[in-house]
């Protein structure tokens, strides 16, 4: 990061200072103050969160309490334990015996306690009784999907909509009861070997939802009644979905008394504060988010900002009028020094003052020529040398080639074989004049197959392997100018490294060496030389091209090749190898038409 700065202009790094200066400035006291009323406004609210549900949690308490006491003391009362002990032993005969006494027994019961909307009792085998209504059993299921006779005590359901009475949500309070007529002893939970009943409190959630409401702040996300497992029973998932979320029930079960704690919701955050209530260990929970308390402290952050970018324009203006003060002399010399790197310095900007920078700027145009002229000399002697390298590299033939040749014309003069020794002679002439042709290192494609035809067939002419070639050359390529000396070595590869060696009876038939030359595209020739020898070894035969000496002279020539095609076309060469023992073993060059 330091070394970046270090590179940019004078008049961003001076932006960068100042802008950086004023914005830490800011940054520190918009945080800071940022920091302190957001602090504040938390810390007031949260002391009315507690206060909010300590106070409904109290007053929840005592009217559940006062619902549980009326309760019992409603229970006792005929025509109740009869009823009760009827579905327990299973003698209950219909309702019309004890509805006019139930009826009577409720209505005072209902009109005292604003929060119970109805009662219900009900036992096993579809028994259910209201004082409010008759022939309720058909929507019975309806209003409770879940067992109801699994749980042997006090149980608190969660809200559902009340189908059988058609007033709204309720809060069912179920009450596991049983009556013994000897004992004469109501009792809250299921005698063994009888059928279960339960008496049922609907409890009107709009009344609860309705208190809670009034109990909250504009802060507020939601205030709620929770069972101990930490489940909400007075509101549903589609109103308050955090609510219901796993990490919010964990804390209400951890968190056995009155506490207040905070939930991580990604990038928002719950706090939540929880008041027990003693009726069936329930819990008042008060639950806002902490981006709603953020809202109070928006105006001082859009305060902030705004003398962020004012402070952030003023610093822009005066940092590059500061830097054009500054930096106007650098710039000429800075186009000068562009200039020179691009090669588009030709005419010299002149540097008239006695500034520091003006005198830098008259060394600058007495070094560019000094440089120009070393520059100038160096490309001639660079390239004099590379030239002298490849005619180096091109001339330095096979001395055994040579002589085996003569040798084969000597044999065939002493034999009287006058016409083939002349064929041999004219042919290693050809072959002669193209390979010590000083002076000269590109020749056309046609020359270059000609030159390793000649080759071929003086080599067939002194042996007996009767080797097939073929050249095929595309007609658009004929007379582009290649390096010479190109495809001769990779034949004479062939011969040596494909043809030699072999088993008795696993010699190819016939011998072939295929050569073909074609266009790639972007201006670019592949050339291909393929024999159906016994192949090689690709990983070895890379490593040794590109060996900086080859491992023996066996493979001087790949390595010859390699040199002087690097030499002539620098980095856009491409080779690649192919094997296939008997069938196809090639060598793939693909270079551009015009060398570097």
């Amino acid at each position: 990061m330091i070394k970046r700065f270090a590179n940019l202009k004078v008049r961003y790094q001076l932006l960068i200072v100042m802008i950086f200066i004023t914005s830490a400035a800011l940054f520190l006291i918009g945080q800071l103050s940022y920091t302190y009323f957001y602090k504040r406004n938390a810390d007031e609210f949260m002391k009315k969160a507690e206060s909010s549900v300590h106070m409904a949690g109290a007053s929840l308490s005592t009217q559940l309490t006062s619902i549980s006491t009326a309760t019992n003391h409603l229970l006792v009362n005929q025509p109740f334990p009869n009823m009760i002990w009827d579905i327990n032993n299973r003698n209950f005969t219909g309702y019309a015996k004890y509805f006019s006494g139930v009826g009577l027994l409720t209505e005072p019961f209902l009109q005292n306690h604003d929060l119970v909307s109805n009662v219900l009792i009900c036992g096993e085998d579809k028994i259910v009784f209201s004082p409010s209504s008759l022939g309720i059993t058909d929507y019975f299921l309806e209003l409770f999907p879940e067992d109801i006779w699994a749980s042997s005590k006090i149980t608190v359901l969660p809200t559902r909509q009340n189908v059988m009475f058609r007033q709204g949500g309720v809060i069912p309070v179920c009450y596991p009861v049983s009556y013994n007529r000897n004992s004469k002893n109501l009792i809250y939970q299921d005698k063994p070997g009888e059928r279960k009943a339960r008496f049922i409190l609907m409890i009107d959630t709009a009344q609860i939802r309705s208190y809670f409401e009034r109990m909250s702040n504009r802060y507020t996300y939601c205030m709620y009644l929770a069972d101990e497992n930490g489940i909400p029973l007075d509101i549903e998932r589609d109103q308050y979905p955090d609510a219901f979320l796993t990490e919010v029930k964990d804390w209400i079960q951890k968190e056995k008394t009155s506490s207040d704690g905070s939930i991580n919701l990604g990038k928002d955050q719950l706090l939540v504060t929880k008041e027990s209530v003693p009726f069936c260990s329930l819990n008042v929970i008060h639950m806002t988010k902490k981006s709603a308390l953020l809202g109070d402290t928006k105006e001082l952050r859009s305060f902030f900002i705004l003398v962020w970018l004012a402070c952030f324009l003023a610093a822009s203006l005066l940092s590059f009028t500061l830097s054009n003060l500054l930096t106007r002399n650098i710039k000429v010399l800075g186009k000068a020094i562009g200039q020179i790197n691009d090669g588009t310095y030709d005419k010299k900007t002149e540097f008239s003052h006695t500034d520091e920078i003006s005198l830098l700027g008259v060394q600058l145009n007495k070094m560019y020529d000094t440089i120009r002229l070393q520059l100038i000399q160096i490309k001639k002697e660079e390239q004099k040398k590379a030239q002298a390298e490849i005619q180096m590299l091109s001339e330095q033939i096979n001395p055994h080639f040579l002589y085996n040749t003569l040798e084969c014309i000597h044999f065939q003069v002493l034999n009287g074989h006058q016409q083939t020794a002349g064929g041999m002679l004219e042919s290693l002439g050809r072959y002669l004049r193209t390979t010590l042709n000083v002076g000269k290192t590109f020749i056309t494609v046609e020359k270059e197959v000609e030159h390793v035809t000649l080759y071929m067939d003086i080599m067939n002419r002194h042996s007996t392997s009767g080797i097939q070639f073929h050249a095929e050359i595309d007609s658009s390529l004929k007379h582009i100018m290649i390096m010479k000396v190109l495809l001769q070595p990779l034949a004479e590869n062939c011969i040596k490294h494909g043809f030699e060696g072999f088993l008795e009876g696993l010699e190819p038939v016939p011998p072939q060496i295929t050569i073909n030359i074609t266009p790639r595209g972007d201006n670019r020739i592949l050339i291909e030389v393929s024999d159906n020898g016994k192949g090689f070894d690709i990983k070895r035969a890379s490593a040794l091209m590109k060996a900086e000496t080859p491992e023996s002279k066996d493979h001087f020539g790949l390595h010859n090749i390699y040199k002087r095609l690097h030499t002539c076309y620098g980095e856009l060469v491409e080779i690649t190898f192919t094997s296939i023992p008997y069938l196809k073993n090639s060598i793939q060059i693909e270079i551009p038409e015009n060398p570097v």
